[in-house]
């Protein structure tokens, strides 16, 4: 009796060890998904430069000779050059700009551009400011070519409404001022050559 017993608890061990890596073994139902185990996905980098915006609005410049009035549409973008370390509230930015006007009073177009250095401001989740200031060139074209250089650059209120923070609304107040290479003798004028105009921007990633 008693070897019948050894023999049954040697048998119930065998059976025990041969079924234990089969209940190991994640059946069908226990297998976790592969898009459970995938790595999350890599937020944009707020220091990078793949963005551009572009926008219009109306702007009024000064046409030379005398710095006449000279108002209509516009049209213009950027693209940013270098981008700081993006703090909470701060980040610094430079940016090359241009812009593109046609004067319905004195029928010239109008043509500036340049680097502009500055700062974006983040006050909250959606809304913020930024300033951006620089040297740049300005040509008129039309019955009177001119060009010249000028000192301004733009100012905006800066509203983030989609996920991707690099997506952004702009409302911006452009204003530059400088002078034609060209003589102006009636003009009493120091810097002849100015614009100032307001317009709505989108910037996005490429």
């Amino acid at each position: 009796m008693a070897k019948g017993i050894v023999i049954a608890l040697v048998g119930s061990m065998l059976s025990v060890a041969l079924a234990s890596p089969v209940l190991a073994q994640p059946g069908p139902d226990t297998v976790q998904p592969p898009g459970l185990t995938a790595k999350l996905p890599t937020p944009p980098d707020p220091r990078g430069t793949d963005r551009a915006m572009w926008g219009g609005g109306m702007a009024m410049f000064a046409n030379y000779p005398m710095s006449m009035e000279d108002g209509g549409p516009m049209v213009f973008a950027s693209k940013p050059l270098w981008l700081g370390n993006r703090y909470r509230f701060f980040q610094w930015a430079a940016d090359m700009h241009a812009l593109v006007g046609f004067g319905t009073n004195e029928k010239h177009a109008y043509v500036i551009a340049g680097p502009n250095f500055g700062f974006n401001l983040y006050l909250g989740s959606v809304f913020g400011f930024e300033l951006r200031e620089g040297i740049e060139g300005i040509a008129q074209i039309g019955e009177r070519n001119v060009g010249g250089f000028m000192i301004g650059g733009m100012g905006a209120y800066v509203f983030r409404f989609w996920k991707d923070d690099r997506k952004r609304l702009k409302l911006q107040i452009h204003m530059h001022f400088g002078g034609y290479l060209a003589s102006d003798p009636g003009n009493d004028m120091g810097m002849n050559a100015a614009m100032l105009g307001m317009g709505l921007g989108y910037e996005q990633p490429l």
